[in-house]
């Protein structure tokens, strides 16, 4: 059975007889269209199935609207009440997540931040305990900015957040 192939913005654009401009202006929310234009824009998206393409739009925005976040257990209680705080934030925002469960070795998590780093995420949210240095240098030198939540540079060279236990039961 043949796959059916998908609508994209040429296809609209021409449905409509507008721009692939306007097309897009449509579809980021762009105020700058008359309301019926952007009806028949509308109209013909629905008619079509047209679903824009994230990877497309990430080129041309250099932003991919997805975050990766490196966990050691995720079936930790702990850390699976974090996925879901970081995944609610998250959609709020209109991010999609990538989680990566590493099991607390250093050859998974040198893996995970390379892996989400080549997938172009915006970010990284590094969770661990103790770093490895080879992992500490994989974190510095990745192609995307990384934060680490609970795990500590001892060095201070990386942007982290963490909770200071002495004080917290002050």
């Amino acid at each position: 059975m043949q796959k059916k192939s998908s609508a994209t913005i040429y296809d609209v654009a021409n449905r409509v007889g507008v721009s692939l401009a306007t097309v897009s202006r449509v579809v980021n929310g762009n105020s700058n269209v008359r309301e019926s234009t952007k009806r028949k824009v509308l109209d013909a998206i629905e008619e079509l199935g047209y679903h824009p393409n994230a990877v497309a739009r990430g080129l041309a925005s250099k932003k991919t609207t997805t975050i990766g976040v490196v966990m050691p257990d995720v079936t930790d209680m702990y850390y699976s009440e974090l996925a879901r705080g970081i995944d609610d934030v998250a959609n709020m925002y209109h991010y999609d997540v990538l989680l990566t469960n590493t099991d607390e070795d250093p050859v998974r998590e040198t893996m995970a931040v390379n892996n989400l780093a080549s997938k172009q995420v915006d970010g990284i949210i590094f969770m661990g305990n103790e770093l490895d240095r080879e992992v500490l240098n994989t974190i510095a030198g990745a192609d995307a900015p990384v934060v680490l939540a609970g795990s500590i540079d001892a060095e201070g060279q990386l942007p982290s957040v963490n909770v200071d236990y002495v004080k917290a039961v002050e």
